[in-house]
Order: structure tokens, then C-alpha cells, then sequence
């Protein structure tokens, strides 16, 4: 960089400043687009065509596998399984699109290891109602080294290159203002939102060490890309290495060659040669390679991965916990940081309402459900009369979980037309004298 010589020292510190954030911002945009671009599947090629010469993309496409997604989505479990608010039939009403909302959150937040999510207030039709944005690219000002004051995030990105920042308006948020700015950093719309809060939460896929921003799912993009690149020289190799390459020697170069089939003779000249050259290439032990990067970081997060022509039994939900203990753990320790972040979103949710004119309660209770495993016919059955008989759960609740479209007055409304039905088959069966036998036979041996 250089700088102007009527400068001061402090001027040539701010613009160095300056400059040095700039860059950093502009690295991580580029670095954020290429991870959400592996968990969309979407234009990676463009991030191994430096390996290939550009006549190699038109003999085989660039392939692309996409495990990304499935490992990420397998990961985050907190909002898969799902979790319960016992705050009231308000906040549900407030909140109804949360669930949705978080899940993308969470899987958004162990992909690229922090992501700031918008609380926002909305009304269609009279009925409020909050919805939850999450942003991808931003920056933060920080009160201290882990808290942040205030967030500014680019508007109107050019989707080709995120990169690029000279041209974007930007949007600024703290605790009473919003700010939004064009490109030359002149103010386009300004007012006081009057929350008290910052309403932006900041998840981050596990504790803060020494920075705000924690990394993403490095090893599992980095392996994707190495798999792309693995896989697309395979099936070129295979374009070319299909069939023998057939040669001939002794003849003179600018003599005129028929190609043969199986059923007709080559006529060689005296001294010529006629031979064909296998490839040498071993797909095999590419293949193996491909899966043992693949089971390698699918290890490193608890992962099990079955590929489709290992064959085998399906594991039982016991063999299923017991490989699952690793991955089971992690999940416990997510709980305790998204539980602390419920708390967080709770904590903005209320404010925004308040300022609305809407009073919620203090506190926020949480039930996180754990996952489940499979389980034989019997042994659920067995689970459920367990849990009716210690009134663990009622059959309403049970009802439900076997139906989640279904609201507790309806699975009420059912439970109740169920012992209706069989109230009729009893009594139909004591007119008809079959009960009154099988109540004598036990009062017979009863008496013995």
C-alpha cells in the first residue's frame, strides 16, 4: 500500500486499518458463498477447474457430489427432533413459523460456525407474528471481545462475485438505530426502532475461544471438493481409458487406414505390427481412496456412513445408540449452548413485543426432545403401555406423537369416538352371552 506523504502518522494507521478489514471482509464473503455453494450443490465446479485444463471440461462434465448437506443435516439435531416453549397460547401464535425457521438456523450455524438471525416483527391481516432472518455476510462491532453492539451487513450483493463490495448499500443496526447507506456511505433512510436491544442473535456451532467468529465445517467442504476432483478425473480417465488403444507399426504415415471390425481381417504390409493397449488405470483403488476420505471426516464428526454397495444387515436401535454414543454426546453439549441462545431469541422477543404493546412472560421454559432410535413392534408397544400406566404421558399425547398433524382436541375428539366403539362391541358382547362366559370361567378358577 502506499500511502500519501502529507499524511500523518495517525491517518496512515486508520487507512491501514482501514484496508486491512476490508480485505478480511472481502476473504470472508468469498470463503461463506463457497460453503453455502457445497450445501446447495450449486456451481462447485468452479472451484476445481483450476486442476483441469478447459478441453478437459468438454470431453466429461465436472462432477459433483454433494454430501455436504446430508452430513451437516445429520449433525444438527437439536430442531430435527424438536423442542417445546411452555410459555403460553400468545407466544405460539407469535412464534409459529420458529421452529421452521431455527432448524435452518441451526444447520446454517454448524456449516459456517456463526450466523447472526434477525428477530422481526410482522402483522398480516392484524395478526402479529415474529420472523427469524438469518445473515450470512456481516460484520460486527464488538463492546467487548465476544459481544457484539451493533451489526452492518452489505444490501444487494452482486451474486456473481460477493466479493465485490464497492457497489452494495448497507444496512447498520444497534441497540435504538437503523441506518441504511448507499455505496459512498450516504444515508438512504434512517430511524430510531425503539426495541432497547439489538434485534440479532448470534449463534456459533460451539464455545468461543479466542475470536467472535468460529470456524465452519471446513473438513467436510474441503473433502467434498477433494471427492469432486477425485470423481471427475475418474469418469475423464474413464473417457479416454475405456477401451484399448489400438497401434500399428512398419507403415508409412500418410497411407490411408480402414477401420475393422470383429469380422473383417487387417491386411498389413511385411515388417508391420498391429496391437491394442490396455489402460493401466486402477479404478479400483480410486474408489477406495474416495471412500476412505469420505469415512475418514465422517469419523472426525461421529458420523456413520453405510455405502450402498457394502451391503450388510440394518443395525438395530441398540447397535444404532451404542455407534451413536459419540455423536449422542455432541448432542448434548449443543444443548446447552442452544439452550442458551432459545434464551437469547426469548430475551429480544420480549423487548420487540413490549414495544408493540404486548406483555410476555418473564421466563421462558424449555423441553428439548432427545432423539429417538428404532424400535421392534413389540418393544414400542411395551414403551407406550409403560408410559400410559406410570401417566408419564396421557393418550392424547400419544395419539399425537404418532400424528403430529393433529391438535389435542382432535386426538381427544378420536380417543373419545374410540372408547365409544368399544363401550358398543362390549355390550353388544354381553347381550350375545360372550362375556358373561369368560367372567364365569374366571370366577371358577378364581375360586379353585
Amino acid at each position: 500500500m502506499i500511502y500519501d506523504q502529507n499524511m500523518t502518522v495517525e491517518e496512515i494507521i486508520q487507512q491501514s486499518v482501514k484496508e486491512t478489514k476490508q480485505l478480511t471482509q472481502k476473504k470472508r464473503r468469498t470463503w461463506v458463498r463457497r460453503m453455502l455453494n457445497y450445501y446447495g450443490g450449486n456451481a462447485t465446479n468452479q472451484y476445481i477447474k483450476n486442476y483441469f485444463s478447459s478441453a478437459a471440461f468438454q470431453e466429461i462434465p465436472c462432477y459433483n457430489a454433494n454430501f455436504t448437506r446430508r452430513f451437516i443435516n445429520k449433525m444438527s439435531r437439536i430442531y430435527t427432533v424438536g423442542t417445546s416453549r411452555n410459555v403460553g397460547r400468545q407466544y405460539d401464535l407469535l412464534t409459529i413459523k420458529k421452529d421452521a425457521r431455527m432448524k435452518h438456523v441451526e444447520r446454517m450455524t454448524r456449516l459456517m460456525g456463526t450466523v447472526a438471525t434477525q428477530v422481526i416483527y410482522k402483522e398480516v391481516n392484524g395478526m402479529p407474528y415474529f420472523d427469524y432472518r438469518p445473515v450470512y455476510y456481516f460484520d460486527v462491532h464488538l463492546s467487548d471481545a465476544f459481544t457484539p453492539s451493533a451489526i452492518m451487513y452489505p444490501l444487494l450483493m452482486q451474486p456473481d462475485d460477493v466479493s465485490y463490495i464497492e457497489k452494495c448499500e448497507w444496512a447498520y443496526w444497534d441497540e435504538g438505530r437503523y441506518i441504511h447507506y448507499d455505496e459512498d456511505g450516504n444515508i438512504i433512510d434512517e430511524y430510531e426502532h425503539g426495541y432497547g436491544v439489538l434485534p440479532f442473535v448470534f449463534t456459533h456451532r460451539e464455545e468461543q475461544i479466542d475470536e467472535f467468529f468460529v470456524d465452519g465445517a471446513n473438513d467436510i467442504v474441503d473433502c467434498n471438493e477433494q471427492v469432486n476432483i477425485a470423481m471427475t478425473e475418474m469418469q475423464l480417465g474413464l473417457r479416454f481409458q475405456m477401451f484399448g488403444q489400438p497401434y500399428m507399426t512398419g507403415v508409412d504415415s500418410d497411407k490411408r487406414i480402414e477401420r475393422a471390425g470383429s469380422d473383417q481381417i487387417i491386411d498389413l504390409p511385411e515388417g508391420a505390427t498391429f496391437d491394442i493397449v490396455s489402460p493401466q488405470g486402477n479404478i479400483e483403488s480410486v474408489i477406495e481412496n474416495i471412500k476412505f476420505q469420505v469415512d475418514l471426516v465422517a469419523q472426525n464428526n461421529h458420523l456413520y456412513v453405510q455405502f450402498a454397495q457394502d451391503g450388510g444387515e440394518t443395525p438395530s436401535g441398540i447397535a444404532l445408540k451404542i455407534k451413536d454414543l459419540e455423536r449422542f454426546e455432541d448432542y448434548q453439549d449443543d444443548l446447552e449452548l442452544w439452550r442458551m441462545y432459545e434464551h437469547e431469541f426469548y430475551h429480544v422477543e420480549r423487548e420487540i413485543a413490549a414495544y408493540n404493546n404486548i406483555k410476555l412472560p418473564e421466563k421462558l421454559k424449555l423441553d428439548f426432545k432427545e432423539p429417538e432410535y428404532p424400535k421392534t413392534v413389540q418393544d414400542q408397544v411395551m414403551l407406550d403401555e409403560h408410559r400410559l400406566r406410570h401417566h408419564m404421558i396421557d393418550e392424547a399425547d400419544l395419539l399425537m406423537e404418532y400424528n403430529n398433524d393433529l391438535s389435542r382436541k382432535e386426538a381427544e375428539k378420536i380417543i373419545e369416538k374410540n372408547r365409544e366403539a368399544m363401550e358398543d362391541e362390549h355390550l353388544q358382547a354381553m347381550e350375545s352371552g360372550e362375556i358373561g362366559e369368560v367372567e364365569e370361567v374366571e370366577e371358577y378358577e378364581s375360586n379353585d
